[in-house]
């Protein structure tokens, strides 16, 4: 019975990293090779709604605007989620529904600092090390399209200038670098830090 926790475990995991930055055309021979049966996707939830040309003004009580890969994992699309409160870990959930976090990961810290001397609104997030060992997992594209998610999501909601991330209070470092500075929006084409 054990050998089967892990073996379904481990199944979840290799499926989450291929969803997270495999084309749908990669996805399906993988996935059937993994789990070594058919795999049938989830549908959505129904109070997620497709948003189009959204801005700043819709992230309120309610509702929340949460980026994610595009097919080809080379620029961002967003969505609109129905929620019941717009909190840190509310955000973390729902970017885990697109594997731009790992479903571990949590929100051990957060804050919406003082306004710098530029006017600057910044927020600090430290995010559990499964976050962390999640991102050690990636490409550097797909690596990069993560952080663009995840940043443009928190940067949109809290309508704020800057994100400084930390990983269990330490700067992130992955394979492909390592994450000291704060992040800005980079509206939804590729990553370029």
């Amino acid at each position: 019975m054990e050998k089967k926790k892990w073996m379904a475990v481990a199944m979840v995991w290799a499926i989450t990293f291929i969803a997270a930055c495999g084309s749908p055309d990669e996805v399906a021979p993988v996935m059937q090779e993994v789990a070594g049966m058919e795999i049938q996707a989830m549908t959505p939830m129904a109070e997620r709604k497709q948003a189009e040309g959204m801005d700043v003004a819709y992230a309120q009580a309610g509702h929340l605007v949460v980026y994610y890969s595009n097919g080809k994992a080379d620029g961002l699309e967003k969505e609109l989620v129905e929620v019941d409160a717009v909190t840190p870990e509310q955000v973390v959930s729902s970017l885990s529904r697109h594997n731009i976090v790992s479903i571990d990961t949590k929100v051990l810290g957060f804050e919406i600092k003082e306004p710098d001397a530029q006017g600057r609104k910044i927020l600090g997030l430290d995010l559990s090390k499964a976050f962390g060992e999640y991102m050690k997992t990636m490409g550097e594209d797909c690596e990069g399209v993560l952080l663009a998610a995840l940043a443009n999501t928190f940067l949109e909601n809290y309508q704020a200038d800057a994100l400084f991330l930390t990983v269990d209070g330490e700067a992130l470092e992955t394979r492909h670098g390592v994450y000291d500075r704060e992040f800005i929006h980079q509206g939804d084409g590729p990553w370029e830090e």
